[in-house]
């Protein structure tokens, strides 16, 4: 019970941070904001303080920022869109951003060294098992600092594997980094084929490890929280390609549920993931879809195009629309957890 009350908490907390967002990007910008909720439902407790009215709502996720003349005309100079263009485009990507600036502290915060040394593992090669005859005669060396795999960007050591699985067979191309220059190996056979001893198939490359320091923290955090917003990419690919199909998407109550059972096993492990999740956030919300920011976002870039606004009536419609979509994919994604969830409890 403990770490579903945790998960919920930090779900909630990574839409407040969002709201938080827009809200400091509206005050700073001169902007009114009628109201900022923290929670949802009926509200607890609320408090009239400088122009805004503050709810605390009975529902421990969830939020809002309510500006004022956000979603129809005003004549109040301190409205949403009396403010100019680049900063109407700044409050409404600033929540996005402020997942992502989080989701980075928080890798910053529970980066550990992963190596045996007490250092990082890293993408650069230490040695090439000579009984791992394939890769050798494709090209690779020790000291090769592996870029690409088949066209896709190694940014850690676990994107080596990542790598090897989309592949459709066992022969790649890889880019490496050698003294400094770029090389494409067109044709390098990966395949396990050396024998560890304990019935494990090894393909035969050791990777290096750099030793811990304030810079290496930081790179690896920086590739780190690079790496889970091109994971949410992806995922949206095999959506869009049909690798995945909607019903295996997971809504609040699946990502609730994954999070508590994280936390049994690591309070790190849980940390890393509300990273990903307040990563994921971000991204998402920057999808130009309507009654999203990347929506709104994307009016405000045609405004920009045009010279002109696209009347609110319309954009409201639009918005109206994709806000009914929406809601109406949650009922089903959370329709879905909760089916799984009573499958794998009966």
């Amino acid at each position: 019970m403990l770490q579903i009350i945790l998960a919920i908490l930090a779900f909630g907390v990574l839409v407040i941070v969002h709201e938080f967002g827009h809200f400091i990007t509206a005050k700073r910008g001169g902007v009114q904001v009628n109201e900022f909720w923290i929670g949802m439902g009926p509200t607890l407790l609320k408090k009239q303080y400088h122009g805004t009215l503050y709810c605390l709502k009975i529902l421990p996720f969830g939020g809002a920022c309510v500006m004022e003349g956000e979603d129809s005309e005003s004549e109040n100079e301190h409205a949403f869109g009396k403010a100019s263009l680049p900063r109407r485009m700044l409050i409404v990507a600033a929540g996005a951003l402020m997942n992502f600036l989080v989701g980075f502290l928080i890798v910053l915060a529970v980066m550990r060294p992963n190596g045996p040394d007490g250092g990082y593992i890293v993408s650069t090669l230490a040695s090439v098992d000579p009984a791992s005859t394939a890769a050798a005669q494709g090209g690779l060396q020790a000291g090769d600092e592996i870029l690409k795999v088949d066209g896709y960007r190694i940014l850690l050591r676990s994107d080596f594997e990542t790598a090897l699985a989309r592949g459709k067979d066992t022969t790649y191309e890889v880019v490496v980094r050698r003294n400094g220059e770029k090389v494409t190996l067109p044709a390098v056979k990966l395949e396990a084929t050396i024998d560890a001893g304990d019935g494990r198939k090894m393909i035969g490359l050791t990777f290096a490890e750099q030793p811990d320091s304030i810079g290496m923290h930081l790179s690896m955090t920086v590739r780190t929280s690079v790496s889970y917003a091109r994971m949410v990419w992806a995922s949206l690919g095999m959506l869009a390609t049909g690798q995945v199909g909607v019903d295996q998407l997971s809504g609040p109550v699946g990502v609730a549920e994954v999070m508590a059972d994280t936390a049994k096993y690591s309070m790190i492990s849980f940390f890393q993931l509300v990273a990903f999740i307040s990563i994921n956030l971000g991204v998402m919300n920057l999808l130009p879809l309507p009654a999203l920011d990347g929506g709104r976002l994307l009016f405000l870039i045609i405004e920009a195009v045009r010279r002109k606004p696209v009347p609110p009536k319309y954009e409201g419609y639009i918005h109206a629309a994709g806000l009914v979509l929406l809601l109406a994919l949650m009922v089903y994604v959370t329709g879905q957890d909760i089916l799984r969830i009573v499958a794998g409890g009966s």
